[in-house]
C-alpha cells in the first residue's frame, strides 16, 4: 500500500482536481482515498508512472520514499518547498506575460495519457514553455507563433536545456571578458535601429548592450542564443521606458544603480546555476522540440517541415483583446535584429487577438465582414457579435466601440487555426486550449464573454468534437493592468472528429 504525499504549498482547488484526475490516468487499476497528506494507494500500479505526476511531491510505500519529477525540479530552483515555481530549468531564462503555468502543460499530457515518443503542436507557443515540459518527458512539440521574439526565447530555452551548463559557462566567462575590448560599429550601419534604440537608451547604456550584443554573437551557436536572451531580459530595467507597464510610458524613477554587466553576470550566472541543477534530474535525452515562425492560421504539412501526424495538440491561445505583446517587447525586438522599428506596428495588428484596428478603412472593412458574416462562423458566434456592436452606446470610447469588431475578427482567426490543425492530427487526437472569459460594457450594460464556450463551437463547426470543458482558477493579476486581469480560466478538450 502506498500514499501519494501533496507538496507544501497551498493549492488552489482546481489543482486538486487536475491531480486525482492524473492519477486516473497514469494509475488505472488503482483505487485511491484521501488522507491527511495526500491520496493511499491500493491495487496495482507502476511506480515508476508515479514519478510522472505533477501535483505530488513523491510517492511513500513503507519506509522508502520515491519523488516525483516535478517535485525534485521545483527544489532545485531555490524557491524553498512552500511555494510553487514556474521558474525551473530554462523557464526562468525570460520574461514573458501571460505565458504557460508549465504545471498545467505537465498535467494536461499526463490527464491526456500522452506517451514518451508522441508528436505535439502548440499552434501559440509564446516562449515554449509546452515545448520545454514536452522535452522533459521524452515527447517531440513543434511550436509556432507569429512573435519573432517568442520564437527567439522558445528555441534558446530549447537550446539552453541541450547545452550542458558547464560549456554555457564557460562561453559566459568569454563573453564578459570580450564585452570589455568589443569595439562598438560606427554610426550609420542601421541608422533606423539605432536611432530607435538611442531614443529609449542613454547613449551609456547603449555603447554598453552592444558591447554585449557583439560579443556574445561572436560565440555562434548553439552559446549565443541563450546568452543573448538573458541581455534581452534586462534591457526594459535598464532603458528610459516604465520597466512595470505593459504599454509604452516614460520611466518616472532613476535607472538601476547596479552597472549593466554586472546585472548580466549575476542573472547569467544564476541562470546557469538552476540549468545544471534542472539537468541532472532531466538531461537523459536530447530535446529534439524546436519553434516556427510560422501563422498557425495558415499552418501546413509542409510548412511545419513534417510529414507524419500528431498526436496531440495543445496551447494557451491570446485573449479576444491580447495582451500588448509586441508593445511590450519591442526593446527586445529591434535590438536582437528580429524587426525594424516601422514593423512593431504591423506586426501587432497582425496578431490573433489584437486589439489594434487602424484608420477609417479597416474599421469599415471589419464591420462590413461582421455585418456578412465574411467569415462563415457559427451561427450563435455570429449572432452575439452582431449583439454586441448594436449594444454600443454614445458614451463608449473608441476602445469599447471596438470590442465586437475586435471579437469577430478574434473568432474568425480562431477559426482559421481550428481549420489548418485539423488535417495535422490523427484521428480523435485530442487539442487542449486553455481559455479566458472576459467581459466589456456597452452602452451602461455588462457582457460577459464566454470564451470557452465559444472557442468549442467555433472548434465544433471546424471539424473537431467537443470532449468537455474544466474549470480553472488563475493567479490575481498585479500592476497598472490588474483591472483587465482575466481572472477565470478554462481547459476546453476537443478531439479531431
Amino acid at each position: 500500500m502506498a500514499e501519494l504525499i501533496w507538496h507544501p504549498y497551498k493549492y488552489f482547488p482546481y489543482e486538486l482536481d487536475l491531480a486525482k484526475r492524473e492519477v486516473k490516468t497514469l494509475l488505472p487499476k488503482a483505487s485511491f482515498s484521501e488522507t491527511d497528506r495526500g491520496l493511499r494507494l491500493r491495487g496495482d500500479f507502476d511506480p515508476e508512472m508515479t514519478k510522472r505526476l505533477v501535483y505530488f511531491a513523491g510517492a511513500s510505500e513503507g519506509e522508502k520514499y520515491s519523488p516525483t519529477m516535478q517535485s525534485r525540479l521545483e527544489r532545485v530552483n531555490g524557491n524553498g518547498p512552500n511555494r510553487q515555481s514556474t521558474r525551473y530549468s530554462a523557464h526562468g531564462l525570460h520574461e514573458y506575460k501571460g505565458k504557460f503555468n508549465p504545471q498545467i502543460v505537465r498535467a494536461i499530457l499526463n490527464i491526456l495519457n500522452i506517451p514518451v515518443g508522441s508528436r505535439i503542436i502548440d499552434p501559440f507557443c509564446g516562449s515554449g514553455t509546452s515545448l520545454i515540459e514536452c522535452g522533459h518527458l521524452g515527447i517531440d512539440a513543434i511550436g509556432t507563433d507569429i512573435n519573432p521574439l517568442a520564437v527567439f526565447i522558445a528555441n534558446a530555452k530549447l537550446a539552453a536545456v541541450n547545452i550542458p551548463a558547464g560549456e554555457l559557462r564557460r562561453s559566459l566567462s568569454a563573453v564578459i571578458k570580450r564585452q570589455r575590448t568589443v569595439k562598438t560599429p560606427k554610426k550609420g550601419r542601421d541608422l533606423a535601429r539605432e536611432e530607435y534604440l538611442l531614443s529609449w537608451f542613454t547613449p551609456e547604456i547603449y555603447r554598453v548592450i552592444e558591447r554585449f550584443r557583439i560579443a556574445i554573437e561572436a560565440m555562434g551557436e548553439p552559446f549565443a542564443n541563450p546568452l543573448l536572451a538573458i541581455a534581452s531580459n534586462l534591457l526594459r530595467d535598464y532603458s528610459l521606458q516604465d520597466p512595470n507597464d505593459l504599454r509604452i510610458r516614460r520611466r518616472k524613477t532613476p535607472l538601476p544603480e547596479k552597472p549593466f554587466a554586472k546585472a548580466y553576470e549575476e542573472a547569467a550566472t544564476l541562470f546557469i546555476e538552476k540549468l545544471e541543477d534542472a539537468q541532472e534530474i532531466v538531461n537523459s535525452h536530447k530535446s529534439r522540440s524546436r519553434a516556427l515562425l510560422i501563422d498557425s492560421r495558415h499552418a501546413t504539412g509542409k510548412k511545419l517541415g513534417t510529414k507524419g501526424k500528431f498526436d496531440c495538440a495543445l496551447t494557451s491561445p491570446p485573449y479576444a483583446t491580447a495582451l500588448p505583446y509586441i508593445d511590450t517587447q519591442r526593446l527586445s525586438l529591434v535590438w536582437l535584429g528580429l524587426i525594424p522599428p516601422s514593423e512593431i506596428i504591423p506586426l501587432e495588428a497582425r496578431l490573433v487577438g489584437s486589439r489594434e484596428v487602424r484608420g477609417a478603412r479597416s474599421k469599415k472593412e471589419l464591420l462590413d465582414k461582421l455585418h456578412s458574416n465574411a467569415s462563415n462562423l457559427p451561427a450563435a458566434q455570429a449572432k452575439y457579435c452582431k449583439m454586441l456592436q448594436n449594444a454600443i452606446g454614445e458614451g463608449d470610447g473608441f476602445r469599447r466601440q471596438a470590442v465586437p469588431l475586435l471579437l469577430y475578427r478574434y473568432f474568425s482567426g480562431m477559426a482559421e487555426v481550428f481549420t489548418s490543425l485539423h488535417p495535422l492530427m490523427k484521428d480523435n487526437a485530442p487539442f487542449a486550449l486553455i481559455v479566458g472569459g472576459n467581459h466589456t460594457v456597452l452602452g451602461g450594460k455588462r457582457f460577459d464573454i464566454d470564451t470557452p464556450k465559444h472557442l468549442a463551437a467555433i472548434a465544433k463547426s471546424s471539424g473537431w468534437r467537443h470532449a468537455e470543458t474544466v474549470p480553472l482558477q488563475t493567479y490575481q493579476r498585479y500592476g497598472y493592468h490588474r483591472g483587465n486581469a482575466v481572472t477565470a480560466e478554462s481547459m476546453v478538450i476537443v478531439r479531431k472528429a
